[in-house]
């Protein structure tokens, strides 16, 4: 990053991340933009820091970006669509960048199976967008939206129904992704508060909490401003009780201790 640019990026609020054209066709119900990821990978990555894992693939949009930016993207992955639609995607993106000679492994695993599959301290940097717990199987009050799962895929998490089990589980799966990563390297997490009716989650500060009791500092986060995709608001609750529409998210940052600094160090 040149010094205009890490200004822009220091901003504790993103406000300019857009999807593009070819996130926009798909029918995932959460794509995360590879310029998140990327825009991630220049402020917390150097040229030399290659190995990018998302234990949440997805429709690949991690490690999508990190092959975009020539390095080797590592996506877990349990529903064989979202597989087959990353692969999908990466044989598009060739032919408009040919030239890309960065790496893409999607291991159809169940993310809390990470460990079996990687070795500790080989990863440089984890940037990913959990489930939302099972929120996006609720009605969609706030725009009318048609209800977009993740699936019925068993073993998701985002099919949980107890939220305190939930949480758990996710944690059990960063626990996972902190012996994979190397000493100091980030954990970059996308995650939204949630509400179901009257009960209000903060979910971004509970699943901090839950990852700094395994070892991970919270060294800080970043408000993502995402009101330009939100153009058929409703008033929630009106006229009985006032209900905010929630239009960010945030991206927890997250790291291994080395070192020189370590869990709970002010500094």
């Amino acid at each position: 990053m040149n010094g205009k640019e890490w200004t822009r990026n220091s901003i504790s609020i993103w406000s300019d991340i857009r999807k593009d054209a070819e996130e926009i066709r798909l029918k995932h119900p959460a794509v995360f933009p590879k310029a998140l990821v990327r825009r991630c990978l220049d402020c917390f990555t150097t040229g030399e820091q290659r190995v990018v894992l998302d234990p949440f693939s997805g429709s690949g949009s991690t490690p999508l970006a990190a092959w975009l930016a020539g390095k080797e993207g590592i996506g877990f992955e349990i529903n064989p669509d979202y597989v087959a639609l990353t692969h999908w995607r990466r044989e598009a993106l060739l032919w408009e960048y040919p030239e890309k000679t960065g790496e893409i492994r999607i291991i159809p695993e169940d993310a809390r199976r990470l460990g079996e599959q990687l070795a500790p301290e080989s990863v440089d940097i984890c940037i990913t967008s959990p489930p939302y717990w099972n929120i996006l199987s609720q009605r969609r009050s706030a725009d009318y939206k048609p209800i977009r799962d993740y699936g019925d895929h068993e073993a998701d998490l985002g099919r949980m129904g107890d939220y305190a089990a939930f949480l758990e589980a996710l944690c059990g799966v960063f626990a996972a992704v902190y012996v994979a990563l190397r000493p100091g390297a980030y954990c970059l997490i996308n995650v939204m508060d949630l509400r179901k009716g009257p009960v209000f989650y903060p979910f971004h500060a509970d699943l901090a909490r839950g990852l700094q009791a395994a070892g991970f500092i919270w060294d800080d986060l970043i408000i993502w401003d995402r009101r330009v995709e939100y153009s058929n608001m409703r008033p929630l609750g009106y006229p009985t009780v006032f209900r905010i529409n929630k239009a960010h998210e945030f991206i927890l940052i997250l790291q291994k201790p080395d070192g020189r600094r370590q869990s709970g160090d002010p500094t």
